[in-house]
């Protein structure tokens, strides 16, 4: 009793911390569907009648599990819908969190200080303080700044457990440990393992700017992701495509791949934001059928500041593990703490809108599979190509800023009368026209969500000399804010 009480108050502060206490109205849902799916793979909900042997004997694992809060359990998410199938699924995936004491991260001299109170609060503070009195240049922890990237190693130990193991693998004893300890021991707390959180900082230094003690984004932890796995080819991913701001792919980009290997294990990493301050209610089903597809390898997202890994959903919920669980940084019995049956659940409405998709394709013809699996998701998209790859060379004379009509009288202020310095500028008109659509043609998908699907470039010093639309690149985006038009060629010809 006490050991659930203080998971319940730990969920609650979080939440509460947060500002994402559920709906009253979202908890008493009654949910139709009550199988559970993880990554790929569906159980049924156990039957609530049982024998006293059968629930005292489920007890190891269903004693580990923490509930989805306080309220949930209250309303009936009770531990006993649970198969023994499901439990070990669960347990079998791989789990990073936060770690203390591992081998010193030297701190940036313009970086934060590695003695901060969110990490006395959520340590020990005596040996907080010892650490830093011993190294008060370094961090021997993340906690408080590393989630992000311990979900994202989560999303790739995944990944790599599922290529080289297979996704029927389990950990149901120590046979199987040994059988995953190479995959996982990639990961550990040391500068010599090529996916360890020494390596993902030193590479979010190089590519994204951060540095140690930095809070990684979805962005930075992906090209992170990608340039470890270039760094360290034995993993076995041939190639990492990365997208950091939409779940677009280009066709042509990866059929390359494909050309000179069939055979290329491709690990897809899509940073998207899908909404302004919340997920888009038009977006849950998408969400549900990323994980539940057989190449899902999870998603890095959560809470505002506060990421989790999803693995699976069940009804309205989705399913997580927390990373935010210190634990000691250990060399013996480390490939057994990466597992366990403690995870959480959350409703779309406390899930931050910004996210990192996983997916895994297996060889040319997995991936041919996949490209029809994803033709009604309004997430990912397959596009032949990007469009900056088209000629949208126009006159800045024929663009016209929003603020222009306004800005003419001011000739002092305002030289080139055109698009001022940070207007979105929507550049379809003179974009060439795919066959069999119509000009002016809504998106439903994207009028649901009162944003607008256009093609844009950004603009910014409009007022160099000879300004022109190609020192630009041009991609397809949602914009809250309204747009800047180009009169259509062909309106003008008539």
């Amino acid at each position: 009793m006490q050991k659930w009480l203080g998971l319940w108050k730990m969920d609650l502060v979080q939440k509460v911390s947060h500002g994402v206490l559920p709906d009253p109205s979202e908890e008493s849902v009654i949910f139709r569907n009550h199988v559970y799916v993880v990554l790929g793979e569906i159980y049924p909900e156990q039957e609530q009648e049982g024998s006293p042997q059968q629930s005292e004997q489920d007890g190891g694992f269903r004693e580990e599990v923490a509930s989805g809060g306080f309220l949930s359990s209250l309303f009936g998410r009770e531990t006993s819908s649970y198969t023994d199938e499901f439990l070990l699924d669960v347990r079998s995936r791989v789990n990073f969190t936060y770690r203390t004491r591992f081998i010193p991260i030297p701190r940036a001299p313009d970086g934060p200080s590695p003695l901060s109170l969110n990490v006395l609060v959520r340590t020990n503070p005596i040996n907080t303080i010892e650490n830093y009195i011993a190294n008060p240049d370094c961090f021997n922890t993340d906690i408080g700044w590393g989630c992000m990237i311990r979900t994202g190693q989560s999303l790739l130990g995944n990944a790599l457990q599922i290529l080289h193991l297979g996704r029927d693998f389990r950990v149901d004893n120590e046979k199987s440990l040994k059988r995953e300890s190479k995959i996982v021991t990639w990961f550990n707390d040391t500068p010599e393992a090529p996916f360890s959180i020494h390596n993902f900082v030193s590479t979010g230094t190089e590519l994204s700017d951060k540095r140690p003690g930095e809070w990684f984004g979805p962005a930075a932890t992906a090209r992170s992701i990608q340039s470890l796995i270039y760094g360290f080819p034995e993993c076995g991913i041939t190639d990492c495509v990365v997208s950091v701001s939409s779940g677009d792919i280009y066709q042509n980009e990866v059929e390359k791949i494909y050309v000179e290997n069939p055979d290329s294990i491709i690990l897809f990493l899509l940073g998207v934001k899908l909404g302004i301050n919340a997920v888009n209610e038009s977006y849950r089903e998408s969400i549900c059928g990323i994980l539940n597809s057989a190449r899902s390898v999870g998603i890095a997202g959560g809470r505002p500041s506060s990421s989790l890994y999803f693995f699976g959903y069940q009804g309205n919920q989705f399913l997580y593990f927390d990373p935010h669980i210190p634990q000691p940084a250990v060399e013996e019995s480390f490939v057994e703490s990466c597992h366990t049956s403690k995870f959480g659940k959350l409703q779309l409405s406390e899930m931050d809108p910004s996210m990192l998709i996983g997916v895994l394709i297996k060889g040319e013809e997995d991936w041919q599979r996949w490209k029809l699996e994803v033709t009604d998701s309004t997430i990912i998209n397959i596009l032949p190509q990007r469009m900056d790859d088209f000629d949208v060379s126009c006159n800045m004379d024929d663009i016209e800023s929003v603020d222009s009509n306004s800005m003419k009288d001011d000739t002092d202020n305002n030289e080139n009368f055109g698009v001022l310095e940070g207007d979105y500028v929507d550049i379809g008109a003179i974009l060439p026209h795919t066959a069999g659509t119509v000009d002016g043609e809504e998106d439903d998908c994207f009028q649901d969500i009162h944003c607008k699907n256009q093609k844009i470039v950004v603009m910014g010093n409009t007022h160099a000399v000879n300004a022109n639309l190609t020192d630009y690149e041009v991609e397809g985006v949602l914009v809250e804010q309204e747009t800047v038009g180009i009169p259509s060629p062909i309106n003008e010809k008539c």
